[in-house]
């Protein structure tokens, strides 16, 4: 797998991008870089990792990483089989951090926004009413180029700054720990564990597939990954379940045979633990609201 170290967004003499990006898939490689990106999923399904932070998007995920923030939005499996007709879009801006320099950012009428820049290094999912006011704008940045493609940059960095319907995912605590080189090892454990996260893993496999120990594999990946890889591997698995659970159509039992578990009293330990919920409450928790909408 040729997995690029750290990606490379914007030239020299730019001061920001907007791409519209249509695809089979989303880049599903592993990797960060110096620019602050913007990303709203038109179209796409999957898991989204910023930093230390799982949980599943789809259609509308609206998402502002800051510079160096690890991140992958990981399509389902289903959109990398050869004969699917399914399709992904998204609307993305990178930008420099020059855009807004340090002296700007110190004055009064700049302060929701140096908060945003700092709020930035643990990305930030935005939701609500900013979700629909981004997306005009952005749609709206597709049609023009240079100087009036940047005014509309300031005006969605003035509506995220202003926002109050906003969540920070990475935790408090994170640091980026990673190298140029980490990227490959992590882009293939991810890859790894998206591919089989239904079925057994063994620390064993993973640990061969790098060249490593099962002890020295996993020193490797709780700095890293600031968390051990039986939680990483379980959130994925309740990230999953959470789909299904409001799906409706298996019961719980199934749902945790399905995502990976071999029990349910584990299946139900874990998801309390990562949702701070057991999964039966989940389920109506939703079921009330989908009620409550229609």
């Amino acid at each position: 797998m040729n997995v690029p170290n750290i990606e490379k967004t914007l030239n020299p003499d730019e001061l920001f991008l907007f791409k519209d990006l249509i695809s089979p898939h989303f880049n599903p490689n592993w990797h960060f870089h110096p620019e602050l990106q913007i990303s709203f999923i038109v179209r796409g399904k999957g898991t989204r990792f910023i930093a230390d932070h799982v949980e599943t998007f789809e259609e509308e995920d609206l998402v502002l990483t800051g510079s160096n923030v690890p991140h992958l939005w990981r399509n389902d499996e289903a959109y990398f089989n050869q004969n699917s007709n399914l399709s992904t879009r998204g609307l993305v801006i990178y930008f420099n951090r020059e855009l807004l320099h340090t002296d700007l950012l110190q004055k009064n009428e700049f302060y929701h926004i140096n908060k945003l820049i700092k709020n930035s290094a643990r990305g930030i999912e935005f939701y609500g009413e900013t979700k629909k006011e981004i997306k005009g704008l952005l749609l709206k940045m597709g049609k023009v180029k240079g100087f009036k493609g940047f005014l509309i940059l300031l005006e969605i960095i003035d509506v995220l700054a202003n926002s109050k319907n906003y969540s920070l995912l990475a935790s408090p605590a994170y640091t980026n720990v990673l190298k140029a080189n980490d990227t490959n090892k992590m882009s293939l454990v991810y890859e790894y564990v998206m591919t089989n996260f239904k079925s057994k893993i063994a620390l064993e496999d993973i640990s061969n597939m790098l060249n490593m120990t099962t002890t020295s594999f996993c020193k490797y990946f709780k700095p890293r990954a600031n968390k051990t890889f039986t939680r990483f591997v379980n959130e994925i698995r309740i990230g999953h379940a959470r789909k299904l659970l409001l799906q409706d159509n298996l019961n719980i039992s199934e749902i945790g045979y399905e995502c990976g578990f071999s029990t349910l009293s584990n299946f139900n330990k874990q998801f309390k633990s990562i949702a701070n919920m057991p999964p039966h409450e989940y389920r109506k928790l939703f079921l009330k609201i989908k009620t409550s909408i229609s």
